[in-house]
């Protein structure tokens, strides 16, 4: 019997309970599916990244076929929706660039991690939110808190990484990456609630 969206949905929130803590940089499908890609691949979505998300996307999209055959090894099954599995290699994408432009400030993806897995349980929740949305909102709404109740969850999580929310390029990076680990969590737990619970191929 096929999965239901419901199943689909208790799954992934018992997931994304568990990666609270567990969950580090460590191997993960979407960390498997963007190093699938060549060294130079990579290079040219990251400097696309530099111009802007949108050039981002848009060099990622563009190795779409190759991340798409790299999906039944990296997610353990044939036949993962594609649209997670592009949702999962972009956060890995944009981990991946985000943290490089921290780099001058310290910050580390191990780093970053390490933050975003200390953090109140509010603070994922609300980022949770807003990576629901995919892309949603550009980062600077999250700066002002128009995309959470608790105003000061972005300032919280930025200032544990040592940013001051004034310095605004590093800022609007750190949430970036925030969010990209929240996208991570939803595309990933959404990937293992598929490996569990779909019905053996025929």
């Amino acid at each position: 019997m096929r999965m239901t969206m419901a199943v689909l949905a208790v799954a992934t929130a018992t997931l994304w309970a568990q990666s609270a803590t567990a969950q580090t940089v460590a191997a993960s499908p979407g960390d498997c599916l963007w190093n699938s890609l060549s060294e130079t691949d990579r290079t040219e979505v990251l400097t696309a990244y530099d111009r802007n998300m949108n050039s981002a996307t848009k060099a990622l999209a563009a190795h779409d076929k190759a991340v798409q055959a790299a999906a039944a090894a990296c997610v353990g099954k044939e036949g993962a929706p594609p649209i997670w599995i592009q949702y999962a290699t972009s956060s890995a994408m944009i981990r991946a660039a985000s943290a490089r432009r921290l780099a001058p400030k310290g910050l580390t993806p191990e780093n970053l991690r390490a933050i975003w897995n200390a953090a109140d349980p509010a603070v994922r929740t609300c980022f949770r939110a807003n990576a629901a949305r995919v892309y949603g909102p550009m980062a600077d709404k999250l700066m002002k808190g128009e995309t959470c109740p608790d105003k000061s969850i972005a300032e919280r999580v930025v200032t544990a990484a040592r940013i001051d929310m004034t310095d605004r390029p590093n800022a609007a990076q750190a949430l970036i990456h925030f969010n990209a680990i929240a996208q991570a969590d939803l595309a990933e737990g959404l990937l293992a609630a598929f490996v569990r619970y779909s019905s053996p191929a025929s």
